[in-house]
């Protein structure tokens, strides 16, 4: 028998309500080109959400990390269904997702206005954190984290506008400014 134990040793922290808010607000709802200091604002709004996200995502202990890496060694579909189905599997994709998200919006902060080609690498890198807002409800639920509402404890409503506003007036900024018309 695997017994499954948690590490729970989590910062409290408020509601991503209010970074959520402040993300759609650094978006300016895509309606004025992005300029570096406005590109700047951006990536450390995003960058302060998903510290937050981050920092209160519970981590699974080196034995259940264990067992979960053990388990995803297989090509049995019914183990596999079995195992994301688990509090443990969603716990490990949200921490993974997270640290993920931490790491490129602090490589995205470093790079704003340092070259249009590194900055929009960077940039469409960070659509990878967006890709589907229905699976991180789906483990923030599985993992007791949340209702999985995207307005909950773990505020999502800004993914939405999100991928539009990269691939649209952030790209199009960037590209302005390599062709030097800003």
């Amino acid at each position: 028998m695997v017994v499954l134990a948690f590490c729970f040793a989590v910062p409290a922290a408020a509601s991503t309500l209010e970074l959520d808010k402040a993300v759609m607000s650094a978006t300016h709802f895509g309606t004025t080109p992005m300029g570096v200091a406005d590109r700047r604002a951006l990536a450390r709004t995003r960058l302060a959400y998903w510290e937050s996200f981050d920092s209160r995502i519970p981590r699974n202990s080196p034995t259940v990390l264990a067992w979960l890496k053990k388990e995803m060694n297989t090509t049995d579909s019914a183990r596999i269904s079995r195992l994301t189905a688990t509090s443990e599997y969603a716990l490990w994709e949200l921490s993974e997702t997270s640290t993920l998200c931490v790491e490129l919006f602090r490589s995205t902060n470093e790079l704003v206005g340092l070259g249009a080609f590194n900055e929009l690498y960077i940039w469409t890198k960070t659509l990878g954190c967006y890709v589907s807002r229905s699976d991180l409800l789906l483990h923030l639920k599985r993992a007791g984290l949340s209702d999985g509402k995207e307005d909950g404890l773990f505020s999502l409503q800004h993914f939405g506008i999100y991928h539009k506003e990269i691939t649209g007036i952030v790209a199009n900024t960037l590209l302005d400014e390599a062709r030097g018309s800003k």
